[in-house]
C-alpha cells in the first residue's frame, strides 16, 4: 500500500487473490460495500478485456475505485480526495482515521495505539433548543478545542453527527489512554457561548487499545464503539475501556434480541408461570401474578432479569405484554375449574403507556376468550408514569372504566410521593420486597412499614407485601395491618400444571 497527499491510495495483489483482497479492503473500510459488490460481480469483465488488450492494461472502474490488471498483478486505486474534510468542523473524516492508523501500524507495529471515541450527551436537545445552525457552530468549537491535543502523535476526526474520535499512538503505557480520555473530558469544562446563552455539554467516551483487537484499524474503531455503548449505559462512569467481555455481552444481546423476536412471532419457547397471593385475614389464595419465562432451546431457562430489560430497550416489551395477556386468557378458565376465583395480575411496562391504543389493545386481546376485564389486575411500576403523569392518569382512568383492577408494583423504590399517590385510581399498592427483609428483626423497619400501610389504608388502598419468604414476616405483616402477601413462603412461580397441583393441595 502507498498513498500520496491528495487522498489517493494504491494497493496491489495477485490476480488470483483479487476477490478475497477486495473483501479484506471492505472489512478495513477502505472501500465501501456497494463498491466491493460491483467490482466482484464484474471481475470477469476485467479478465476478458485484459486478455484482449495487447498492452495488458484494462481498467475496471466504479465510483472511486479503479482496478488495473497487469499480467498476474492487479493494481487497486482508491480516490477519496473529495471525502477528506467535514465541512462543518473542518476535520478529516472516518476514512482518514482508518488509513492513518494503518500507516502507524506499518511504521511502528509494536507501538501502543488507541482511540478515544467521544459522543456528546443529549446533543439533539441542544439542536432543538438553539437551532441546527448554532449546533454546527458548537461542533466547530469542539473541533478547535480537541485539535489542541499535544501529548502524543494523534489523529482527530469527526465520525458522524456528534461523534469525534481522537486516535493516539506511541504511548508509553496502556494506562495513558485514560489520561487522553480525561483530557478530552476537560475540554468540556468551559461552556459554549451561543446567542441564547451558555451551553454546557458532557461527553461519553469509549476507549480501545490495539492489544485487544485483531490488528486491523477498523477493529480498533469497532471496539471503541462497543466501549462507548457501555459508557452511555452507565450513569456512574461515562468513560469505558474496551475489554473482550463487552464484545461477548453485546454479541449475546444482539443474538438474544433476534431469538426473542422469533419466539414472540412463533409463540414458542415462552411460558407463563404464576405466583400465588394470599389474603391474611382468612389465609386463602386470593390472586396470582403472571410471570413470563423463556425456555431457550439451547441455553435453557433465561433469567427475566436478562431478557426483560432487553425487551424494554428494543421495544419488544409491548409484544411480551400481549403474549402474557393472551396466555392468561387461555389459562384462567382452567384455573377457574380448579376452584380459583381471584384475579390474575399482569405487569404493564412504561413502553406500554406510550402505545396510542393501550386500552383497546387490552380489550381486543381478551375479547374472544372466556374471561372479562374483571378477572384481570394490571400492575404498573412507579417509573411508568413519571415522564408524563397527566397522560398516565388519563390512561389509568380509561383502564379502570373498562373494568380492570389496578395496582402499583414495587412501591417505595424510587419515586414514591403522596402528591401523586392521592391522584392514582388504583386499588392495590404492592410494597417492594426490600422493605420486608428486615421486618422480623428490626423494630425501625417495622415502624416504617406500618407507616406506609397506614398511609395506604387512609387512601382506601389494599396493601400487598412482596417477597415474603418466612412465616415470622407474615406474622408481623398481619399484626400491622397488611392485607395480603406474595413470596416464596407460599410458593415459587409455577407453570400451569404444577399450579393446578398446588391449588389442589391447598383445598
Amino acid at each position: 500500500m502507498q498513498s500520496d497527499s491528495t487522498g489517493i491510495w494504491y494497493f496491489e495483489c495477485q490476480a488470483a487473490e483479487l476477490e478475497s483482497y477486495l473483501l479484506s479492503l471492505q472489512r478495513r473500510s477502505v472501500i465501501y460495500p456497494d463498491e466491493c459488490e460491483f467490482l466482484i460481480q464484474h471481475l470477469n469483465e476485467l479478465q476478458t478485456t485484459s486478455d484482449q488488450n495487447t498492452h495488458g492494461v484494462a481498467p475496471l472502474c466504479h465510483r472511486c475505485v479503479t482496478l488495473i490488471q497487469k499480467d498476474d498483478l492487479v493494481e487497486i486505486i482508491v480516490n477519496r480526495e473529495h471525502e477528506k474534510i467535514d465541512h462543518v468542523t473542518q476535520l478529516p473524516l472516518r476514512v482518514s482515521l482508518l488509513r492513518q492508523i494503518e500507516i502507524w501500524y506499518q511504521k511502528r507495529p509494536n507501538a501502543i495505539t488507541g482511540i478515544c471515541l467521544a459522543e456528546l450527551d443529549g446533543f439533539s436537545n441542544i439542536n432543538d433548543t438553539v437551532g441546527h445552525a448554532t449546533g454546527d457552530l458548537i461542533l466547530f468549537e469542539i473541533a478547535r478545542r480537541l485539535e489542541k491535543y499535544k501529548n502524543h502523535e494523534f489523529k482527530l476526526v469527526r465520525l458522524h453527527g456528534d461523534e469525534f474520535a481522537l486516535a493516539v499512538t506511541n504511548m508509553g503505557s496502556h494506562e495513558e489512554i485514560w489520561d487522553v480520555s480525561k483530557w478530552i473530558g476537560d475540554q468540556f469544562d468551559a461552556p459554549f457561548n451561543t446567542q441564547k446563552g451558555a451551553v454546557f455539554l458532557t461527553p461519553s467516551i469509549g476507549m480501545s487499545l490495539n492489544i485487544n483487537t485483531n490488528g486491523e484499524p477498523v477493529s480498533l474503531l469497532e471496539c471503541a464503539y462497543i466501549a462507548l455503548n457501555h459508557a452511555k449505559g452507565d450513569p456512574l462512569a461515562r468513560e469505558k475501556l474496551f475489554n473482550p467481555q463487552q464484545e461477548k455481552n453485546l454479541t449475546r444481546q444482539v443474538l438474544l434480541e433476534s431469538q426473542l423476536n422469533q419466539a414472540l412471532d412463533d409463540e414458542t419457547d415462552l411460558e407463563i408461570w404464576y405466583q400465588p397471593k394470599q389474603t391474611l385475614d382468612n389465609m386463602q389464595i386470593s390472586g396470582m401474578e403472571a410471570l413470563i419465562r423463556w425456555r431457550h432451546p439451547v441455553d435453557g431457562l433465561i433469567s427475566p432479569g436478562e431478557f426483560i430489560p432487553l425487551a424494554e430497550r428494543t421495544g419488544l416489551i409491548c409484544e411480551v405484554t400481549d403474549f402474557v395477556v393472551k396466555q392468561v386468557a387461555k389459562d384462567l378458565p382452567v384455573l377457574r375449574k380448579q376452584g380459583f376465583n381471584g384475579k390474575v395480575s399482569i405487569n404493564i411496562s412504561a413502553n406500554d403507556f406510550l402505545r396510542p391504543n393501550l386500552v383497546q389493545a387490552m380489550l381486543d386481546l381478551i375479547a374472544e376468550s372466556d374471561i372479562t376485564t374483571a378477572d384481570i389486575e394490571l400492575e404498573i411500576t412507579e417509573g411508568a408514569f413519571i415522564s408524563d403523569f397527566n397522560h398516565c392518569i388519563l390512561l389509568l382512568n380509561s383502564l379502570k372504566e373498562a373494568g380492570f383492577a389496578l395496582s402499583i408494583d414495587d412501591f417505595g423504590t424510587g419515586y414514591s410521593s403522596l402528591s401523586y399517590l392521592t391522584k392514582l385510581p388504583v386499588d392495590t399498592v404492592k410494597i417492594d420486597m426490600s422493605f420486608v427483609r428486615e421486618l422480623a428483626a428490626s423494630t425501625q423497619a417495622r415502624k416504617i412499614y406500618k407507616g406506609m400501610i397506614d398511609i395506604c389504608k387512609a387512601l382506601d388502598f389494599n396493601v400487598l407485601a412482596e417477597g415474603v419468604d418466612h412465616d415470622d414476616q407474615r406474622t408481623v405483616l398481619k399484626s400491622i395491618g397488611c392485607d395480603s402477601i406474595q413470596g416464596y413462603l407460599l410458593s415459587k412461580p409455577l407453570g400451569l400444571e404444577k399450579l393446578l397441583d398446588y391449588l389442589s393441595s391447598q383445598d
